[in-house]
């Protein structure tokens, strides 16, 4: 069932135009390495800094690599709305912690983009922590995510 989850909220962002062909078919390809499992599936989180609800899925792509969609109902970076969605598709292992460069906010209700680094620290079994920086490194926001499904 989880993985099923993860199909329809991937077809269901490409129907509203917000996703990529490539996320879908990486989402059939989770692996069952401890790696994968510490991160693999669906997360749901409030952000301190605005009160919103914040959820990401997380699927193991193809080369060791790890993508990520998601959303929340607050963006502050893009003027507040909740019109927006964040992906990255590059993410990688190191050591206890999943890390990308490449964590992209598309701003549909204006356009922009931003672009932030991004680590995911496993706090427990359950549990990461998610720490937003710019990209030369100054803090942006740090929001823990509980897990409600994976892939077992």
């Amino acid at each position: 069932m989880p993985r099923r989850l993860v199909v329809l909220v991937s077809i269901a962002l490409l129907a509203a135009g917000l996703g990529s062909a490539a996320f879908v078919a990486q989402a059939g390809n989770t692996s069952r390495g401890s790696t994968a499992r510490q991160f693999v599936g669906y997360r749901m989180g409030i952000d301190p800094l605005d009160g919103g609800d914040s959820r990401r899925s997380i699927v193991r792509g193809s080369g060791r690599k790890f993508a990520l969609i998601g959303r929340d109902t607050v963006f502050t970076l893009c003027d507040g709305t909740d019109r927006a969605i964040v992906t990255f598709s590059d993410g990688t292992a190191a050591g206890s912690a999943l890390v990308s460069g490449n964590f992209v906010i598309r701003c549909t209700n204006n356009g922009s983009t931003i672009r932030l680094k991004v680590r995911y620290d496993v706090l427990s079994r359950n549990i990461i922590r998610e720490t937003l920086t710019t990209q030369s490194g100054d803090p942006v926001d740090k929001i823990i995510f509980h897990r409600v499904s994976a892939r077992g």
